[in-house]
């Protein structure tokens, strides 16, 4: 079932956040140690909640959460991912843009969702060693207007660094939805990739 970013994003604060953190592709992972995974996990959650908290413009929102997104991900990999079938025809110089646009496209959209999270609260729940896929850490979102909802973090250390691999949001994989979309769009410009990337950059991937 293809779900709206949007409707998968409002469910819950876990969803801006993972978004920010959203990460690189599902695949085969090293050895990580759970505690690590877990430390990662909570250490994200706390710096997101912190800039939802912290009464920063817009703008400085963004640029907030464009770093978190910038740190914390695998960006080539999960630029790659996104692009889909577009990447094997891309240059290298626009493969290059679409790894900036991709950042910029996090922080103006994302973080431009953080205010609908305001009262909402995220605990990591447990953590579990799942061998060659890494860990898989567990978190629940609480608020007192929303239901309660739960979201999954694969983590591993596959690109050197203990990142988050996979996000799944009440059962939905946040980076094959953004896939999906992605794809859409490109279509609907034709298939004008520099086009898209524009767009991207600009947090207009919703237009055709």
């Amino acid at each position: 079932m293809t779900m709206n970013r949007r409707t998968v994003l409002k469910a819950s604060l876990a969803g801006a956040i993972a978004a920010a953190v959203g990460l690189s592709l599902p695949t085969s992972a090293r050895a990580v140690e759970v505690g690590e995974a877990r430390a990662l996990i909570e250490s994200v959650v706390g710096e997101i909640t912190g800039l939802i908290q912290s009464g920063k413009s817009a703008e400085a929102q963004r640029l907030e959460f464009s770093e978190i997104f910038r740190r914390n991900a695998a960006v080539p990999e999960i630029t790659r991912f996104v692009m889909g079938q577009a990447w094997r025809e891309m240059s290298d110089a626009q493969k290059a843009k679409a790894e900036n646009a991709l950042v910029s496209y996090v922080g103006r959209v994302y973080a431009g969702l953080l205010n609908d999270y305001q009262g909402q609260t995220l605990e990591v729940t447990g953590a579990q060693d799942f061998g060659a896929k890494g860990v898989l850490v567990t978190s629940r979102a609480r608020g007192a207007s929303v239901e309660d909802s739960t979201v999954e973090w694969q983590v591993s250390d596959r690109s050197g660094s203990v990142q988050v691999v996979d996000v799944v949001a009440e059962g939905v994989s946040l980076l094959q939805t953004q896939r999906q979309e992605f794809a859409a769009m490109i279509d609907r410009r034709n298939g004008d990739v520099d086009r898209f990337l524009e767009d991207l950059a600009a947090g207009n991937v919703a237009e055709g």
